[in-house]
């Protein structure tokens, strides 16, 4: 996944014009990053209900499968 975040990266260097470059490089870090950021969450908090419904794990097992705490877990869980 890295790799991609470099590529889009690699593409603002290749906009010649810096004042496009700085406005494209404006919508990847107030638009972009932080959509994703929303969507990676709802992706974490769907994965830890899925294994507390469906697989009938504790906070605890799915805090130790995932290496996280427990309040840390009840966090993701509840969205936040």
């Amino acid at each position: 996944m890295k790799q991609h975040v470099d590529s889009a990266l690699a593409c603002l260097d290749e906009i010649p014009d810096p004042v496009e470059r700085e406005l494209a490089a404006r919508v990847l870090a107030d638009e972009l990053l932080p959509d994703a950021g929303r969507q990676v969450k709802a992706v974490r908090t769907a994965a830890v209900q899925e294994l507390r419904t469906e697989r009938g794990l504790k906070l605890r097992e799915v805090a130790e499968l995932y290496e996280l705490s427990v309040p840390r877990v009840d966090q993701l869980a509840k969205g936040k």
